[in-house]
């Protein structure tokens, strides 16, 4: 099964028999080409004699009488259904689904019958179509079930009819939505000759009377009517049943209940029959699917970067080059430049040059490890020393600079790089085996979010540090509550540290932060260099001070610190213009000067503050922990103890707090800086008499070990206590 080599329309052996069938022409007696169309027509009939019978109900049982799982996914037109017959499923469901999945409703409830036939129809010659070679294995036609829409099955007249016209477009069961109400019309369909798939659990079509999109079957009650429902259809005539969304436990119980009819579940664990998921979820095409389904694909992702691909190609004038166009032969091309010289003339200068084209494929295809290197001013083709400390060694003479991702890479041997082959390069995004896209320049980010907003997307910003741990990825599962698109900066901020502090030692993980990043679905990261954010070098000439906090707790300890921060995070939001910026609660003050920034500086973006990330112990989660000796990590959830405990009285005293958790922690080897009873809004420290309610109760300590120490900071929000 291979394409022939005519090319063209109709110009290959592939055309002979339609498009669907690709046959490889057997080959004459000398080992040759084939000696007639007669040999090809042969070859072409024993493929399709060999083509899988259908698996039909009657195979479907014989399986399910041997105890083998059920594989049943949802298809909704050609290239899915011959994809699933390939794969060897055994059920194939055109599900009223197709509303949400293709046709952009916002449930199934605006699905008609002539949605529902043409979508059958589809799938139907997409199973009756021999699977793409190399794609499939060996197996007979999957059962092809077709879902009855909203409304398609009121009253029992319209049912019947509606039915028949599923299967005459193909389908082999008809699936109806309902319980045990429902078992007199499924016996007069089954009468009438029309398997019946029933389904049971969460129906989407009803999920309004249900409470909406939620688990069903969870109290005993609910169980038991479920099972009740599945016994009645089943003695009415059910030849297969759809379970959705229940505990586990109650999908089995209602297997266990109809032992002769194969329960289908979706969300109902594995003690049914089989499974069924929509395949546009496991495909992961619309982003985050349901909690229940597991993503076998990411193909939402990567459809996206093929379109980013082709429209950066196509304005580069990458695509379609020399591989991907056709030329006049030599003796045509003349006459025709005789013919109408003036026209041709104007046209050759608008061709791209040959070397233009096929050597940036050549450099694309042998581009070696590159640095990470930021953009640096050189002579493309000129050796060159970095005055950055960052290199020890002179570039080699065979280097060019990606002007996307500011990184150097080889040339090819003897190879050189003209200045329209640098600008085609600068547009052609990094490899797609790279699921997480850095973003290195100030101009990748615009581009990006500009990309964006073209689509409709919302963007949440979360700003790190790196050295992710997993407070950092609870906030990015936070993020993904609010937006579309979820950008993680990963940038150390130099305008933030002291001269004493640890800015040359701080963590730089990048390459793990990158896995545990793609591992929890973000797919764009912005990873700048220093310069890159400070042109004029740090901290720059314009910075932000937020004036409320100066001279307060942490802002007491760390002056510089707070002026770093904001300065860095309203560089980063106008670059990104974040619809929702994320924050996590364990620096307290950070969080309220972020938020005064915002609300100050009239800034158009939602903050969201997620509650402080902590270990089974108590300790929040920092990237500083990683400094903390055995001895010290066992001591440090001392902290989060002495706060939770001194202020569960509401009552207490700012003084009795500040006086309990000191001495608490001063007890076990701590050295306190500050224990502040402050507003939530301005940080002001609370009189001593002032009742702790609606507080934040913050703390920065250090914990020792021989010569190692490392600070650590904490906090706890105290509510309001309306009668404290």
């Amino acid at each position: 099964f291979s394409s022939g080599t005519g090319g063209g329309h109709g110009g290959g052996q592939e055309h002979l028999y339609g498009p669907n069938l690709h046959v490889v022409p057997p080959a004459g007696d000398d080992g040759g080409p084939p000696t007639s169309k007669a040999a090809i027509a042969a070859a072409a009939a024993a493929a399709v004699a060999a083509a899988a019978k259908p698996l039909g109900l009657a195979g479907i049982m014989r399986r399910f009488k041997r105890g083998e799982k059920l594989a049943m996914v949802t298809s909704y037109d050609f290239p899915s259904s011959r994809l699933a017959r390939g794969a060897g499923v055994d059920l194939v469901l055109v599900g009223d689904s197709l509303g949400n999945c293709r046709l952009g409703l916002p449930d199934t409830v605006g699905v008609t019958m002539e949605d529902m036939l043409s979508a059958t129809r589809s799938v139907r010659r997409g199973l009756d179509t021999p699977p793409v070679m190399g794609l499939s294995k060996p197996s007979p036609k999957p059962v092809l079930v077709g879902d009855m829409p909203f409304g398609s099955y009121l009253v029992e007249a319209d049912a019947l009819r509606n039915a028949a016209n599923l299967r005459m477009a193909g389908a082999e069961l008809v699936k109806l939505e309902g319980g045990r109400t429902l078992a007199p019309m499924v016996r007069s369909m089954t009468l009438a000759g029309i398997p019946i798939m029933a389904h049971i659990g969460l129906m989407p079509q009803s999920a309004a009377l249900q409470g909406g999109l939620r688990l069903q079957g969870t109290t005993a009650q609910s169980a038991r009517e479920l099972v009740e429902d599945a016994k009645a259809l089943a003695d009415a005539g059910a030849v297969s049943i759809v379970i959705e969304c229940v505990p586990e436990e109650v999908g089995a119980a209602v297997q266990a209940a109809v032992p002769h009819v194969p329960i289908i579940g979706i969300g109902a664990g594995g003690g049914v029959a089989g499974q069924v998921l929509v395949c546009d979820d496991l495909w992961g095409l619309h982003g985050k699917p349901p909690s229940f389904v597991k993503m076998y694909a990411d193909i939402g992702k990567s459809s996206a970067a093929a379109f980013e691909n082709y429209v950066q190609e196509v304005r580069s004038g990458a695509f379609p080059g020399k591989a991907y166009a056709r030329s006049m032969k030599e003796a045509e091309l003349e006459k025709f430049s005789s013919l109408m010289p003036e026209v041709w003339n104007t046209a050759k200068t608008m061709l791209p040059k040959p070397q233009d084209v096929e050597e940036l494929s050549v450099l694309i295809k042998q581009e070696t490890k590159t640095s990470e290197l930021g953009p640096l001013p050189i002579a493309l083709g000129q050796s060159t020393t970095s005055t950055s400390g960052n290199i020890g060694n002179p570039l080699p003479a065979s280097v060019f600079l990606d002007f996307a991702s500011g990184r150097f890479a080889n040339l090819p041997a003897k190879a050189s790089l003209s200045l329209s082959q640098a600008r085609m390069l600068s547009s052609i995004p990094r490899s797609l085996s790279e699921d997480t896209k850095v973003l290195r320049t100030v101009k990748d980010v615009r581009g990006w979010r500009k990309s964006m907003s073209e689509m409709g997307r919302s963007v949440a910003l979360v700003p790190t540090m790196g050295n992710l741990h997993e407070g950092h990825l609870e906030l990015i599962d936070e993020a993904k509550k609010h937006v579309d698109e979820v950008l993680v900066s990963i940038f150390v901020n130099p305008s933030q540290f002291a001269a004493h502090e640890d800015l040359d030692t701080y963590p730089r993980t990048l390459e793990s932060d990158l896995r545990k990043l793609e591992e929890r679905g973000v797919h764009v990261v912005f990873a700048p260099q220093a310069d890159e954010m400070y042109p004029s070098g740090s901290p720059g000439g314009t910075v932000v001070v937020p004036r409320f906090v100066q001279g307060k707790s942490e802002d007491a300890c760390r002056p510089h610190f707070f002026t770093g921060v904001a300065t860095v995070c309203l560089k980063l939001f106008n670059l990104s213009k974040p619809d929702v910026v994320i924050f996590g609660q364990k620096d307290a003050m950070q969080c309220c000067v972020i938020g005064r920034m915002l609300e100050d500086l009239l800034l158009d973006v939602k903050m969201v503050v997620a509650p402080t990330s902590r270990e089974q112990d108590g300790l929040a989660r920092s990237s500083r922990n990683s400094y903390l000796t055995a001895g010290m990590r066992k001591q440090a959830p001392a902290i989060y103890k002495a706060l939770s405990t001194r202020t569960a009285d509401l009552t207490a005293s700012s003084k009795e707090v500040r006086d309990a958790v000191t001495a608490d922690l001063e007890a076990v080897g701590f050295e306190v800086s500050y224990v502040s009873v402050a507003d939530p809004r301005e940080m002001t420290e609370k009189n001593d008499s002032d009742k702790i309610a609606n507080s934040i109760v913050s703390i920065a300590c250090i914990v020792r070990d021989g010569e190692t120490q490392c600070r650590l900071i904490d906090n706890v929000v105290v509510p309001t206590n309306e009668s404290a």
